[in-house]
């Protein structure tokens, strides 16, 4: 078996690619890799790990914002002080809050599209797939419309990371975002509002306290949550409808398949490809025991090509029956934006459909994400027809 750590030490196209991931349930679907890591990659034992928050610990993702100087609240927490942080944002992501966020969205989403050319090579990532999400993330952070276009500047620092953490210039965006944070943290403080910052604020009225360190993190942490997952997700799809101009024209014809299509695009192509916990006991899965203290990769987009339930998971098919899969997470880590993107992926689609009769990839190839944790695409060159 090649040890899985190759995957991560050469980046997210190697460590999604399909006969890896193949191998991986063919060969290890459970598998202990030279460095101590575990590699969980079955549908089954991915989704059980995710629902036991008391044996399997979020605190294994700590660290992530080392060179911020900032912890990513949350994300790292496990309950009880995990419930209480997701509590202080429920109300934005209400079933309710959705629906009357969606008509801005529509909106928004018809204007890019109709900005776009015909016939014309176009890079849909900056077109359509970043600005929809940074604007509608923007808006419910209480950021001004002006400083949204940072946003994207900011996330592609902190993607970065992984790549070249030492790079000059993205030291300097870095530094940048924080400043920006908590200076948008202090205005909140004085002058509370309705927006997300101003919810994190008020962590107080719920029993927690979040240092001004760990409201930074937090928007950090929105910031990234907000528009990575929907542009990659969108990116994604549109890479896989480009290179099938059929999915396209069935797409045009009943529209109505637009929401399958981003399921499908969700499991095939994971927006988030891991997790990472850590064992607080031993415990038996899979056939194996996981001592206590170690750390477990949770493979996300490998359990959503699990052979055991999915027939051909390897294949986009747009037809595909929806079956559950992960690429939100499951359990309490839950993706709490995952209504958010899919309403904006339907959005930008809906309206995409709309106005093209065809798509195909631009003469210049796609550019990916560096990185093991995201991914989609920096730059994706299509032509609309």
């Amino acid at each position: 078996m090649t040890d899985v750590r190759l995957g991560l030490r050469d980046g997210i196209v190697k460590f999604g690619r399909d006969d890896f991931i193949a191998q991986l349930h063919d060969e290890a679907p459970l598998y202990k890799d030279a460095s101590g890591l575990w590699v969980a990659s079955r549908f089954e034992d991915v989704r059980a790990i995710l629902l036991d928050h008391a044996r399997f610990s979020s605190s294994a993702m700590a660290g992530g914002g080392g060179q911020l100087g900032v912890g990513f609240p949350l994300l790292t927490d496990d309950p009880p002080r995990h419930t209480v942080l997701r509590g202080l944002l429920a109300k934005a992501f209400t079933p309710a809050a959705m629906e009357a966020m969606r008509p801005a969205i529509e909106t928004l989403a018809r204007d890019l599209a109709d900005a776009i050319p015909k016939g014309e090579e176009i890079d849909i990532v900056a077109a359509m797939t970043t600005p929809l999400p940074v604007a509608v993330i923007a808006g419910m952070m209480g950021v001004p419309n002006e400083r949204a276009t940072d946003f994207k500047r900011w996330s592609n620092a902190v993607v970065g990371i992984q790549d070249n953490p030492f790079q000059p210039e993205r030291l300097k965006l870095l530094m940048e975002l924080r400043s920006y944070f908590s200076e948008l943290a202090a205005a909140r403080r004085a002058a509370p509002g309705e927006d997300l910052v101003s919810a994190l604020i008020r962590a107080a009225d719920l029993g927690e306290t979040l240092s001004d360190d760990q409201v930074v993190g937090f928007c950090i942490l929105l910031m990234i949550a907000g528009n990575e997952t929907t542009t990659n997700l969108l990116g994604n799809l549109l890479n896989r409808l480009a290179r099938a101009p059929e999915n396209w024209a069935a797409l045009r014809a009943d529209p109505s398949g637009i929401e399958r299509a981003i399921e499908e695009s969700l499991r095939i192509d994971s927006p988030a490809q891991m997790v990472i916990r850590r064992a607080q006991q031993d415990v038996a899965l899979g056939g194996a025991t996981i001592p206590a203290g170690e750390m477990v990769m949770v493979y996300l987009a490998s359990a959503n090509r699990d052979p055991a339930k999915w027939d051909e998971p390897a294949n986009f098919e747009l037809r595909r029956a929806r079956e559950r899969h992960v690429a939100f997470g499951h359990g309490v880590h839950s993706c709490i934006g995952a209504p958010l993107a899919r309403m904006e992926a339907k959005a930008a689609m809906s309206a995409l459909v709309a106005r093209f009769a065809t798509i195909a990839h631009g003469a210049e190839r796609g550019k990916r994400l560096p990185g093991g944790l995201l991914y989609g695409f920096h730059a994706l060159p299509v032509v609309f027809g």
